[in-house]
């Protein structure tokens, strides 16, 4: 299964990267809530639904960032994509954003079905892949938690909560925020960062479900989900080694 998606996120990269150069796919196409979906999005969407029924043709269920929900023949599959995470970055003009991908066996649909991933970053090249018995590996490399780092990723917006300057003050870290929650949390995976918060409640699973099921092949790192684990949920999420996380919630 993991070679599958890989190729399919491989060219999902491939459409928005060479898209992004030609200064195309940023027009809105639609408005939900506090989120947009631009030309771009639909039509990586559209191709990775393609690609996952051509490949999986005994049948599957495609959570998805743009069009909700697909399914097909008995739904043995769950797969759980964002087409571009980082949306905000390509429409003005910052080469950083990622493509997300989780697969597993269909039992509960929720993050705990996933066992395979691809996190694949088109401007910098990076691909990060995970899956039972190869692990989590970085550009086809067994991945392993570098030394701590000072930094930790911190989700901001208008409703920015202060919990979250209060844990970056505790720890005396510098916080970051590259636009892209999918290629944080595989960062931070790495250790790149110590750690990674977003605790405003609307980051959607389906965001980080990628980064999240390469974390689980990587000892020393942890990450809880505080809200409900369907795709489609919004929740909060504290990421990062041990230390950091329990004393992040305590």
């Amino acid at each position: 299964m993991l070679g599958v998606l890989e190729a399919i996120a491989a060219r999902a990269s491939q459409l928005i990267w060479e898209s992004f150069r030609l200064g195309l796919g940023a027009g809105i196409v639609s408005r939900k809530e506090d989120d947009v979906s631009r030309e771009v999005d639909l039509a990586a969407e559209e191709l990775v639904y393609k690609m996952l029924r051509e490949s999986f043709k005994e049948g599957g269920v495609l959570y998805a960032e743009e069009g909700g929900e697909y399914r097909w023949g008995d739904g043995r599959y769950i797969f759980v994509l964002d087409p571009l995470d980082g949306s905000l970055n390509y429409a003005v003009g910052i080469p950083f954003f990622s493509v997300s991908l989780a697969a597993g066996r269909y039992k509960d649909g929720t993050l705990s079905d996933l066992e395979y991933a691809v996190v694949a970053i088109p401007p910098t090249g990076e691909v990060y892949t995970a899956g039972p018995g190869l692990g989590a590996r970085k550009n086809g490399r067994p991945l392993k938690r570098a030394v701590k780092s000072n930094i930790v990723f911190i989700a901001a917006s208008n409703n920015f909560p202060e919990k979250t300057c209060e844990v970056v003050k505790r720890f005396g870290l510098k916080g970051r925020s590259l636009g892209s929650s999918a290629a944080e949390l595989v960062y931070t995976v790495e250790g790149i960062a110590r750690g990674f918060l977003d605790l405003r409640g609307k980051l959607r699973v389906l965001d980080a479900a990628g980064a999240l099921t390469v974390g689980k092949y990587v000892e020393g790192f942890k990450y809880v989900v505080l809200g409900d684990p369907s795709p489609h949920s919004r929740v909060s999420i504290v990421a990062g080694d041990e230390e950091f996380v329990n004393a992040a919630l305590n």
